[in-house]
């Protein structure tokens, strides 16, 4: 059985480090309180397992659901990491349809070692035919202008530094949307201000979408949200 990966794997480790030394605690000065923060800790940790493992793949798929694509969609999978989402994609699509994953924003090699695993994504699904993937810069994509039907975003704007290149890589996102097609961004922050960038470039349908418990990253205010949007 393939082992589940954890996002950041170094934050549940954390807070497992930090229920043990709790228990420790309680065990040692026969606290209550030290027991409490364990509950506590334990609750953020199962909150965060879930959202890696189980919410994340529910809230990739409700939002391939929002863009409506049609079996013959260019689609943009812009920040694909290791290929997850574009596989997800590429499966939606029939030939001439295609879906382009870019990994963006990451040193040579780490960029290197995601495309390969995204590469041997695609293989493994058999979605070859239909998807491919690249390395680019966010700040300026090597696509025309209005070429994709579709583009989804998944947790990977709010890695963008500072404020001026993420509106720069929203800019950019939208520029290779099509008039007719729907951005999604997957994230847990600034939605505020993707939603003014894109009300500025013509977009009047935005819509914010919360996931709920499937999207806690260990607490509530860490929280997945979906932004939908369309110029008409």
């Amino acid at each position: 059985m393939k082992s589940k990966r954890v996002d950041a794997p170094l934050v549940p480790l954390a807070i497992a480090l930090a229920a043990m030394l709790s228990i420790g605690a309680a065990v040692v000065w026969h606290q209550w309180l030290f027991w409490l923060v364990t509950v506590l800790l334990l609750i953020c940790l199962g909150l965060y397992l879930n959202a890696s493992w189980r919410g994340k793949e529910q809230i990739i798929d409700e939002t391939i659901t929002y863009l409506h694509l049609s079996s013959d969609a260019q689609v943009l999978d812009l920040g694909t990491d290791q290929g997850k989402v574009l596989v997800k994609l590429a499966k939606r699509l029939t030939i001439p349809g295609h879906a382009t994953g870019v990994e963006v924003g990451r040193k040579s090699a780490q960029s290197h070692n995601s495309l390969a695993r995204a590469k041997d994504s695609l293989q493994a699904a058999a979605m070859a035919d239909r998807a491919s993937v690249q390395a680019a810069d966010i700040l300026n994509l090597p696509f025309k202008d209005h070429q994709f039907d579709g583009i989804l975003i998944w947790m990977t704007l709010h890695q963008v530094k500072p404020t001026i290149n993420r509106a720069r890589a929203v800019q950019e996102a939208a520029r290779t949307l099509k008039s007719d097609g729907t951005l999604a961004i997957i994230d847990f922050r600034h939605f505020d201000e993707y939603q003014k960038i894109l009300a500025g470039l013509g977009f009047h349908d935005i819509t914010v979408h919360q996931c709920g418990v499937n999207g806690w990253w260990g607490v509530p205010w860490l929280s997945t949200k979906i932004l939908l949007a369309k110029r008409f």
